[in-house]
C-alpha cells in the first residue's frame, strides 16, 4: 500500500494531483497586465491539474464612429469553466440600472459592496464589476467590465473579493485602451 501511495504521489495521481500553473504568457490578452492577471487568478481559482484560456474579441471598436466593443475571456481548469471576464460598450441612464441588469445577474445585491473605480464599481467574493466612461462624442457610451468567478478556490471571501477587484481593474484598463476610449477612467 505504501508503494502505491508513493507512486501515486510521484506521478500526481489522485488524491495527490498536483496543481497546475497559471502562467502569465498563457493569460488572455484582454485581462490586461498578464503578470497581475496570473497572480490574481492563481489566488481565486480552485486547484486543478491544468488551466487554459479562451480569449475572444469579436467586436473591437475600430474607430471613433464605431459605438460597440465586446470582449470575453474564459478561464478553464481541467476543462471546466472557472472564470468569465467580459467587457462591453453600453449605456445606462442610471448606474443603478447597470448594477441591477448586469451585475446582479451574477451576484445578489446584498453581497455587493462598492470600491473605487470608474463611475461605478461593485464587488463580492464571486463578482467584481466596473462601469467606466468611454466615448465623449454623440452618445456618452461606457464600458461595462465584469469578472465572474464561477468556481471559487479555497481563499476566504475577503481575499477573493480583493483579487477579483484587481482582475476587473486590470481588464478595464486594457478594454479602455483597446476600445479607443477618449474619456478618462
Amino acid at each position: 500500500m505504501a508503494l502505491f501511495a508513493a507512486t501515486a504521489y510521484t506521478f500526481g495521481l489522485p488524491p495527490f494531483t498536483k496543481r497546475g500553473d497559471i502562467e502569465a504568457a498563457d493569460a488572455c490578452p484582454t485581462l490586461g497586465d498578464a503578470s497581475r492577471a496570473a497572480v490574481a487568478l492563481t489566488a481565486v481559482v480552485p486547484d486543478r491539474s491544468s488551466y487554459s484560456f479562451d480569449d475572444n474579441l469579436p467586436d473591437p471598436r475600430r474607430d471613433s464612429t464605431d459605438s460597440s466593443y465586446l470582449s470575453a475571456c474564459f478561464v478553464y481548469g481541467d476543462g471546466e469553466q472557472l472564470v468569465l471576464v467580459e467587457a462591453e460598450m453600453t449605456e445606462y441612464d442610471r448606474m443603478a440600472d447597470w448594477v441591477t441588469e448586469v451585475v446582479e445577474q451574477r451576484a445578489s445585491a446584498s453581497s455587493l459592496t462598492p470600491f473605487r473605480a470608474g463611475d461605478e464599481a461593485v464587488a463580492s467574493p464571486r463578482v467584481a464589476a466596473v462601469y467606466l466612461p468611454c466615448t465623449s462624442r454623440g452618445l456618452r457610451r461606457h464600458l461595462s467590465v465584469v469578472v465572474h468567478l464561477k468556481q471559487p478556490g479555497d481563499a476566504d471571501g475577503t481575499v477573493l473579493r480583493a483579487h477579483l477587484i484587481a482582475l476587473a481593474k486590470n481588464a478595464a484598463v486594457f478594454a479602455h485602451r483597446k476600445a479607443r476610449c477618449d474619456r478618462g477612467q
